[in-house]
């Protein structure tokens, strides 16, 4: 690769860039660093075709906000189309690699840029994030929003370590995915995750009961969330346990270490914390283990199947 510096009148952005939402109010604090300080690291271009430009293959947001802080040229480089790494599918992997690490797409970008990359590579979810840097199971995840209706899967936000505070997760999509059959019902849990602003975890107590309790979904949705036990633990009930029985708690929380477990990147992690995250992830094991022996003897025991 070359590097150079292009006008940015030259530089044209690329129309398969995975990236569909633009967070203007960070590309302003981008713009004013940029006349502050200048671009201080090149975006990545490559030659248009029988035109004097460049198409860009990574840093749009730079390109934009140079745009914005009156810049006449750009550090860039120039990839040429007969680089080895200059694929459609190298180019496309790269943007999406970028735009994930710094999170600059909402997960139903990420979700409909994994599934287009996927395609183009005939690939499956494993060799996908090994591609990423981010696990089969977060891809999976993330691939699974495309099954919300659209009008529901546009809401959802990146929120990673903080509170949603109302506003729906990657974590509230996938509970909100057990409703698809019942577009209705999913659009009135959607309407209390935002009122009451439940967490993940407590929308998928929410999910859990509806589709537990179908005859309940009305005072389960019109109830507070710690009026849920009372709710659903009514007497007269014969069909088996009431869904918060103590053994039906301990089949949530196992439930909630999956999806915890999935926001582990282990691509992220530095080196010298390789080590701890495997000693720590052999004693989930070791406890997962010892558990799933536990519960088995207690079958064989009770003559189960």
């Amino acid at each position: 690769m070359e590097f150079r510096r292009i006008e940015i009148s030259r530089i044209v952005e690329d129309p398969d860039q995975p990236r569909r939402a633009i967070d203007e109010a960070g590309l302003a604090g981008l713009a004013d660093s940029i006349r502050q300080h200048g671009v201080l690291n090149p975006i990545t271009v490559t030659p248009l075709h029988g035109v004097d430009g460049f198409r860009i293959v990574t840093g749009e947001r730079r390109w934009r906000a140079a745009q914005m802080a009156g810049l006449f040229d750009l550090p860039c480089l120039v990839r040429e189309p007969g680089d080895a790494d200059n694929s459609p599918e190298n180019r496309t992997t790269e943007q999406i690699i970028e735009n994930v690490q710094r999170e600059d797409l909402t997960p139903l970008d990420k979700a409909q840029a994994i599934k287009a990359l996927r395609e183009r590579l005939g690939a499956n979810n494993k060799e996908i994030g090994q591609r990423l840097g981010i696990s089969e199971r977060t891809v999976g995840y993330l691939l699974d929003l495309l099954d919300l209706p659209a009008s529901i899967g546009e809401q959802i936000v990146s929120s990673p370590n903080r509170p949603a505070d109302g506003a729906l997760t990657e974590k509230h999509g996938r509970f909100l995915r057990q409703l698809n059959d019942d577009p209705e019902l999913q659009e009135r849990l959607t309407e209390k995750i935002r009122d009451e602003r439940l967490s993940g975890d407590d929308t998928g107590r929410v999910a859990r009961a509806l589709k537990q309790r179908p005859d309940k979904r009305a005072e389960i949705l019109n109830s507070a969330l710690e009026d849920l036990p009372r709710v659903l633990d009514i007497s007269g009930d014969t069909d088996g346990p009431p869904p918060f029985s103590k053994g039906r708690a301990f089949v949530q929380i196992v439930d909630r270490i999956l999806p915890t477990l999935s926001e582990v990147q282990v691509g992220a992690v530095s080196g010298g914390d390789l080590p701890a995250l495997e000693e720590a992830l052999e004693n989930v094991k070791t406890a997962v283990d010892a558990l799933l022996a536990e519960a088995r003897a207690a079958r064989r025991a009770l003559g189960a199947d």
